[in-house]
């Protein structure tokens, strides 16, 4: 009797075990781990396998060939901690709480480690840009180890400690090597390019050869040089780390995701830097997804996607039982109805606010912009002004033609549905002040790092 109890719950672990992770008859376990590697501050412009004439990203290059790239992807608000906030939760930023850098998660919001681990994953994260250290965005709360790799200082060595690539990857490598036979979900942050950008000796190129229609109007190639060049030496590293996943035998049975969370913009539409407008020039994204087996290898996607989708995306994928309160989609369900959806999209002002009696810092932002991104056509609604653009960014995709007038009935429809998002973004925000996952806890020097980066009004 005991023997036969035995082996009822030995065939019930294992049919567990087939439906979460599969079963392919192999000798070894097919192990379905799930990788993202992201790169802060990454215009998809400027890689060489979304069209840019330079070879920046030989390594980027050689991984979409084994994936799927998405050409029109795109993040929700042009931030670090807002954008991968989204990433990790699959909700907007007025639904997750992190608007903007200096907030955390709300309290009650969960993230993909949370669900993973569930699952019987390892969670680990390796991030490298300070507005993501623990005290500051939460994110940490649902990993099993979050790393914060901190060890140089990149605004003229005072302000900002953030971590290097060869460190960044040097410590993923070390993690793998550790948790190669378990089921893990690990997240790694490179912070190069953001600014300011270094010039790398060994990373630099011919702009000679360089179509003056690759940039549009009023961009500054000073630093679209060093920006390169950054990039060029990210992507140098991002091909170690790579290419240590194949050494362990990881690669080809992984879910692989890249994708960047903002981009930066060099003097388009009279604006430098990010945060604040709602672009393409701080939108627009890469993403490229690796499916096991390299499924669907060497594909490319045109609809539009954004980072939202990642997280559905990786649990239909992989066929994980169970519902998730995820607003995005899964990006390769085979009802394409579900990919022609319309994308908000958020910018704020302010980031947390001194309160001058007790000296605590509590969450106050305020909504600047919103967007909508239906096809191919975005309008931006500036609350300040109350005033409306629009663009149809397939044939215009710098965005220097203003057609909100022009097209005044179809724009219209347009409008109400932009403003009928924003009344509802507003009733959620209030009915939802109390759901915040703690304050922040700024010191002055972070106050300080905000306020330099134009992060903080």
């Amino acid at each position: 009797m005991i023997r036969k109890n035995r082996l009822i719950k030995g065939l019930f672990f294992l049919l567990i075990s087939m439906i979460l992770f599969g079963f392919n008859g192999d000798a070894k376990p097919d192990l379905r781990n799930i990788i993202i590697i992201s790169v802060d501050t990454l215009r998809a412009d400027h890689l060489s396998c979304y069209g840019y004439p330079l070879e920046t990203s030989p390594a980027v290059d050689a991984f979409a060939r084994d994936g799927v790239l998405f050409t029109n992807c795109y993040a929700l608000t042009p931030l670090t901690t807002p954008s991968f906030g989204t990433m990790l939760t699959s909700l907007p930023p007025f639904k997750h709480g992190a608007k903007r850098n200096g907030l955390s998660l709300y309290r009650k919001v969960k993230t993909l480690p949370y669900y993973l681990k569930r699952l019987g994953y390892r969670t680990a994260a390796f991030v490298s840009n300070w507005p993501l250290r623990k005290k500051l965005c939460g994110f940490h709360k649902d990993f099993d180890a979050y790393y914060q790799v901190f060890t140089k200082k990149r605004w003229l060595g005072i302000l900002n400690s953030e971590g290097e690539a060869p460190e960044v990857t040097q410590k993923a490598i070390t993690w793998l090597k550790k948790n190669r036979e378990r089921r893990f979900f690990l997240w790694v942050l490179y912070t190069e390019p953001h600014g300011p950008y270094i010039l790398h000796k060994n990373f630099t190129f011919d702009y000679s050869r360089v179509p003056p229609s690759t940039y549009p109007p009023g961009t500054k190639m000073k630093r679209i040089k060093r920006y390169d060049s950054e990039i060029a030496f990210t992507d140098h590293y991002i091909g170690k780390l790579i290419e240590k996943i194949k050494q362990l035998g990881l690669y080809r049975n992984s879910l692989i995701v890249f994708t960047g969370d903002h981009w930066e913009s060099f003097g388009e539409h009279n604006y430098s830097r990010h945060g604040r407008r709602l672009y393409n020039s701080t939108l627009h994204v890469p993403l490229i997804i690796k499916l096991p087996g390299n499924r669907l290898k060497n594909t490319v996607r045109h609809e539009n996607a954004s980072i939202l989708d990642i997280g559905p995306t990786i649990f239909s994928t992989l066929n994980f039982p169970g519902s998730f309160p995820m607003d995005g989609i899964n990006l390769f369900n085979r009802d394409s109805s579900m990919l022609n959806r319309e994308i908000l999209l958020e910018a704020y002002g302010g980031t947390v606010h001194l309160r001058r009696k007790d000296k605590k810092y509590h969450m106050k932002v305020k909504p600047i912009r919103y967007a909508i991104l239906d096809g191919s056509v975005k309008m931006i609604y500036n609350l300040k002004s109350n005033s409306f653009e629009a663009y149809d960014i397939k044939s215009d995709p710098f965005e220097t033609i203003n057609i909100f007038y022009k097209f005044l009935t179809s724009a219209g429809d347009l409008k109400q549905v932009l403003l009928g998002k924003v009344d509802e973004v507003k009733k959620y925000i209030k009915l939802n002040l109390n759901l915040r996952f703690r304050e922040a806890v700024l010191s002055k020097d972070d106050i300080e790092r905000l306020k330099s980066l134009g992060y903080m009004d």
